[in-house]
């Protein structure tokens, strides 16, 4: 196979002008989805809006999303993955600038990694975004989660100085410099530090009413990002990024009867630099080319180890290529095609003692997807289908079969009242993930007999918006149902620490469940405003494999059947309130449902107030005081790994 050279008609147009023709002028902006329109569930925050969700990385704004559970280990340097409709992390793909990440741990992404100091919007799709221009990767997932930085909009000179701390030593500078050289190129440079002992109380499992403190949670953590774009004109830009992250931290592991003690640690450094050129071909037709590098290295330790030598260490090392071209081709204002292709390739390494049997494996993938979209006054419709091909070749061991798949996916949406601004959507999807290197390779928990993990999904949902001419008050509101059938559901379940997993093939799952959002903008008077922002979901997720097996019919590991968040935001001219909340049903961790399996539901509030600053006639600074779990709540995401109770962060921004 090869990948696909898209190439196009250029056409050029002349025009005669007259002397009094006004100068051109260029108007850049971003072109946001409408989120009522779409054929698919499509949730958003913007910069300013998790401001007041208390957040420091990505997986804080991600679990107020509907439908999504984000498997919370505890503290900052937590590891912290997000499951969208309980298909699993693996089937959530992130875009971070439109080009695909990806991380040899697990074959999840981190979130808790993430930070929000560079971003400036979190989109969730479930089954893909729709437009069309787009990598080939963010149709091959079953929900893309997708990560803009600011670092593409620097179209002015500055700077912005932040710092934030708060308990449990928490320290967090920032910085980040904008240049706008011309009307053709502008870069800005972003870097933050975060470091935090991570030490919290929480109540003691033992039965005597004791308190206890999490220990082995520390984290040192640096992030740089670099961003250039290079405007030729209002058709064609190029732009490039490059991204460098280094951590330090603890793993704290489970808590166990009279033994809270941990000393597994875990160092990570990842850099990537990725580069991208669109450009407008005639007028009809586009064209996007993205390529990227990555290099990846973690280095686990225990010294706790049950070997003869009382010590264990992991070295591994992923490098990985990846070249994409997308061309999209409007036929008239009804009908509209594209073509993606992408090539990954990826290999693993390590250098430890376990080296000499290492399979040391490299990945060829390449996919290619082709789409169809027609849309007229009240109806859209789009299709798509996706070719996947990926050989493992190894050095040592098994070598895994090849993989190809053919899988299909179409979405409508209907306006059945021209004068009622109400849409009713459809989506039907195919997908298929293939076992990760985790899966297949690592230590102690790789298994290249494992099955890749198809899932169908189907989704009914209706949505609604309405304004008033005045925009005074804004509000919308969607209810999707949705239905999932897994089959060889892959499960990875974390055993004394995070780093080593138990890779399981659950086998078949049946998967239920109703998102719903709602939102709510009311401007009273030039001095206030109030925001209001719900989500609720509701699942049942069964194991349906074996009639004749014990676990028949149970839940999933850690699938609640209730959950939801809220958020209300107070607005007086240059103070804001907000106030938060999170709730989950009680759900079941592997095996089992019984007593001993459960972990108890929560409901967790935070609070926040900020003010901004005139500075020469400007508001340019900005305060903030934060309070986390502010009944102090004691509660878990992942069975026997305590999550934090009260806690307090202040924080302040000054604008240049």
């Amino acid at each position: 196979m090869a990948v696909v050279i898209l190439t196009g008609l250029i056409t050029t147009y002349a025009s005669a002008q007259t002397p009094d023709t006004l100068n051109p002028v260029n108007v850049t902006g971003t072109v946001r989805t409408d989120t009522v329109l779409t054929t698919v569930l499509v949730q958003r925050f913007d910069k300013k809006e998790w401001i007041q969700f208390n957040s420091l990385s990505v997986a804080d704004v991600v679990r107020f999303f509907a439908g999504t559970l984000v498997k919370d280990y505890g503290g900052i340097g937590g590891l912290k993955t997000v499951s969208v409709r309980s298909i699993g992390a693996s089937h959530t793909g992130i875009l971070y600038d439109g080009v695909p990440m990806s991380d040899a741990q697990g074959g999840q992404i981190d979130l808790g990694k993430i930070s929000l100091d560079n971003l400036r919007e979190v989109v969730l799709f479930n089954s893909q975004p729709p437009t069309l221009l787009q990598p080939a990767r963010a149709y091959a997932s079953a929900a893309v989660l997708s990560l803009r930085t600011s670092g593409d909009q620097a179209d002015s000179t500055g700077a912005t100085a932040g710092i934030r701390a708060g308990s449990w030593g928490f320290f967090n500078p920032s910085l980040t410099l904008r240049h706008k050289a011309n009307k053709h190129f502008s870069q800005s440079l972003n870097g933050e530090w975060q470091q935090a002992d991570g030490s919290y109380r929480f109540d003691a499992y033992e039965q005597d009413g004791s308190r206890a403190k999490r220990n082995n949670t520390d984290i040192k953590a640096l992030r740089a990002e670099y961003d250039a774009i290079y405007r030729f004109n209002y058709t064609s830009r190029i732009n490039f990024k490059a991204y460098y992250y280094s951590s330090h931290r603890g793993l704290p592991g489970e808590v166990i009867l009279y033994n809270t003690r941990s000393r597994q640690r875990l160092e990570d450094q990842i850099f990537f630099a990725q580069a991208g050129w669109q450009k407008r071909i005639a007028l009809k037709s586009r064209l996007a080319i993205n390529a990227k590098y990555q290099y990846y290295y973690n280095r686990y330790t225990d010294p706790d180890f049950l070997n003869a030598q009382r010590f264990l260490e992991n070295r591994f090392f992923q490098r990985e290529g990846y070249l994409s071209a997308a061309y999209t081709y409007e036929f008239n204002h009804i009908l509209s095609a594209a073509y993606a292709s992408d090539f990954t390739f990826s290999s693993l390494r390590r250098s430890d003692a376990y080296t000499e049997n290492f399979p040391s494996p490299d990945r060829h993938h390449f996919l290619n997807n082709a789409t169809l979209k027609a849309r007229w006054d009240r109806l859209d419709i789009q299709g798509n289908i996706l070719h996947t091909y990926l050989q493992d070749r190894v050095k040592a061991g098994n070598t895994p079969r090849i993989l190809r798949a053919y899988t299909p996916a179409i979405a409508a949406s209907y306006q059945p009242v021209a004068a009622w601004p109400m849409r009713v959507r459809f989506f039907y999807k195919k997908i298929f993930r293939v076992p990760t290197f985790n899966d297949r390779y690592y230590t102690l928990v790789g298994n290249t007999n494992l099955r890749p993990e198809y899932v169908r999904q189907y989704n009914l949902g209706v949505a609604w918006a309405s304004r008033d001419f005045s925009n005074r008050f804004t509000w919308s509101a969607s209810v999707d149902a949705y239905y999932n059938y897994v089959r060889d559901k892959i499960v990875a379940v974390p055993r004394q620490n995070l780093f080593q997993w138990t890779m399981l093939n659950v086998g078949t799952a049946d998967i239920r469940g109703i998102d719903a959002v709602l939102y709510g903008n009311k401007k009273w008077n030039e001095h206030w405003r109030t925001s209001l922002r719900l989500s609720y979901s509701y699942q049942r997720t069964l194991d349906i494999t074996n009639p004749s097996s014990p676990l028949y019919k149970t839940p999933l590991p850690y699938a609640p059947a209730h959950s939801g968040s809220g958020n209300v935001s107070i607005y007086y001219d240059k103070y804001t309130l907000g106030y938060n909340l999170l709730l989950s049903s009680y759900r079941y961790r592997q095996g089992e449902p019984i007593r001993e399996n459960m972990v108890e539901g929560f409901l967790i509030h935070d609070v926040s107030l900020a003010r901004t600053f005139a500075y020469r006639g400007q508001q340019r600074i900005r305060a903030i005081a934060e309070v986390n779990n502010l009944f102090n709540t004691n509660y878990e995401v992942i069975r026997y790994y305590p999550m934090p109770g009260l806690q307090f962060r202040v924080g302040m921004s000054v604008d240049f």
